[in-house]
């Protein structure tokens, strides 16, 4: 004759029993389990490479302010050497105007265009 429970201890046997068909429906095998796992370390795999190269654009990318230092640079380098060009240019201006092949309004005008121009009183 089976013993009759309390309703505390009938209860918890229920718990139990649930538990137990639960874990047995939804428990994975072993090679289940293996093949899980396995999917997980490639994830992670995948996972670190592409930490690695989203790291290694960070460390490699253009900063706006790196870029405006290095177009700033380039700004002046190059309108150094478009007053040395303009020198030339005013010398060359002189020499022709010495052997008289420029007339002073040749001069007047050469000399007032950009992207250096002289005032001429």
């Amino acid at each position: 004759m089976i013993p009759m429970l309390e309703p505390k201890e009938q209860q918890l046997l229920n718990d139990i029993l649930d538990t137990v068909i639960f874990i047995k429906d939804n428990a994975v095998s072993k090679g289940e389990f293996n093949d899980l796992k396995s999917e997980f370390n490639d994830l992670k795999s995948e996972f670190n490479d592409l930490k690695s190269k989203v790291t290694t654009m960070h460390a490699t990318m253009v900063t706006k302010d790196y870029l405006d230092g290095k177009l700033a640079d380039l700004r002046g380098d190059l309108v150094v050497l478009t007053r040395k060009e303009d020198t030339k240019l005013k010398e060359l201006v002189e020499i022709l105007k010495k052997k008289k092949i420029l007339t002073d309004d040749d001069v007047k005008h050469l000399l007032t265009m950009e992207p250096f121009p002289q005032l001429m009183l």
